[in-house]
């Protein structure tokens, strides 16, 4: 499942006291677990492991739901089939074109470590004793390949537009405010806007 949160598109229930590395001892396949991803074309679907799969060495199993989501769609199977990508969002960085500001310190190497299609979107989870948003794509990572930005209808494109996708800066008085010289900090406006947007784009 999937939702936005400040340029993070998570697409499952998060918590502590979960350890992805020891399970990989055991199951070394993420679809070992997660045995839905594969052929799973609509957003309703649950990813997260049914409690037979954890059944063989647990008791007593209670998985929770996937969190409330903020997209309309996304299709797993096709992004699986796509294989690893992380050498196309690398490029994308090098390149100077991934849509995040700043860019997070630990991002070039944990793409330059993925090894498959699941590790390229959810890194860092392989060594990970707790999940958490940093181990789910990043709207910058959506926006190398689905680079038509034109807001807000290339947003309801995945998010529908019943969906309130306002940062918390765009108050009511924010076509007032926003060009007061330091009244706003530009990082971040790429995810949605583009690094080539102009005033007239909204004006």
């Amino acid at each position: 499942m999937a939702y936005l949160l400040q340029g993070l598109i998570v697409f499952a229930a998060w918590g502590a006291d979960f350890s992805h590395p020891l399970h990989l001892k055991l199951k070394p396949d993420c679809l070992s677990c997660h045995t839905g991803a594969a052929a799973s074309t609509k957003l309703e679907d649950n990813l997260l492991p049914a409690a037979e799969a954890c059944a063989g060495c647990h008791k007593e199993v209670s998985i929770k739901r996937p969190r409330a989501v903020r997209l309309v769609k996304f299709d797993h199977a096709f992004h699986v089939r796509m294989g690893n990508i992380a050498p196309l969002l690398l490029a994308a960085v090098k390149g100077g074109t991934y849509l995040e500001d700043p860019l997070p310190a630990a991002l070039r190497p944990k793409l330059e470590a993925a090894q498959s299609a699941c590790t390229s979107c959810h890194r860092g989870l392989a060594e990970s004793t707790a999940t958490g948003p940093e181990h789910f794509p990043h709207m910058a990572d959506c926006l190398v390949c689905h680079n038509k930005i034109d807001p807000p209808f290339s947003c309801e494109t995945c998010h529908g537009a019943d969906k309130a996708l306002k940062p918390a800066t765009h108050t009511n008085d924010f076509l007032d405010t926003h060009n007061r010289k330091g009244s706003i900090a530009k990082t971040g406006c790429s995810n949605c806007h583009g690094r080539k947007f102009t005033c007239l784009g909204c004006h």
